[in-house]
């Protein structure tokens, strides 16, 4: 249980995971080519190897998820998410970690439900006592997203855990869902890149 007034931040140690493995591929990439050719013969090659390493970056590394007492940041990879507490009126791991709010859902891209072996696993972690229990349901069973040995299930314990929290301190006002603003930030730049990159990276390899 967090305190009042700490910023918890939540990434995916498993997509971190990837992305350092995705950029030592890339990097073995061009150091192979290096070798065979002598030099960097052709420039060019240097295009699709930026556009794995941004990639992975954007999408592997940089999403992350931030609860605070003022709300929940989702950072994607497209776009920034503000949810203060005030709008938020569920929160569900069906698909992923997904917060709704009056007429609109917002998922997070770092903390996808788990697929079947993931869930036999987190349910295992549960069963010997590794992770806590998680929520149940009203039909008293447990969705896999929910599981608290998985991306969905930990991060969907943060924002609970701290929108409770502030409901039952008082903190929360309660009754302006509608009114109260979600602020989106577009990564436009972020997107450029990586539609120049991509298509460049298509004509490169064509060539």
């Amino acid at each position: 249980m967090a305190e009042f007034g700490t910023r918890v931040v939540f990434v995916s140690t498993f997509n971190r995971g990837l992305a350092i493995t995705a950029w030592a591929l890339d990097a073995f990439a061009l150091v192979s080519y290096i070798a065979v050719h002598a030099s960097l013969r052709q420039p060019l090659v240097l295009v699709p190897v930026a556009f794995v390493a941004l990639a992975a970056w954007a999408v592997l590394w940089r999403p992350r998820l931030v609860v605070d007492d003022d709300g929940t940041e989702l950072r994607n990879v497209f776009r920034t998410v503000f949810i203060p507490w005030e709008a938020l009126i569920q929160v569900d791991t069906r698909h992923a970690l997904t917060l709704f709010t009056p007429g609109r859902r917002f998922s997070a891209w770092v903390a996808p439900a788990p697929g079947r072996a993931a869930a036999s696993r987190a349910a295992r972690a549960e069963r010997r006592g590794k992770v806590g229990p998680a929520p149940t349901r009203d039909d008293g069973t447990v969705r896999p997203g929910d599981l608290l040995g998985t991306d969905s299930g930990q991060a969907a314990y943060l924002v609970r855990d701290r929108w409770s929290e502030l409901r039952d301190s008082g903190r929360l006002e309660l009754g302006v869902a509608d009114t109260a603003p979600v602020r989106i930030q577009v990564h436009v730049w972020l997107s450029a890149a990586l539609l120049v990159l991509l298509v460049a990276s298509f004509f490169v390899l064509l060539g």
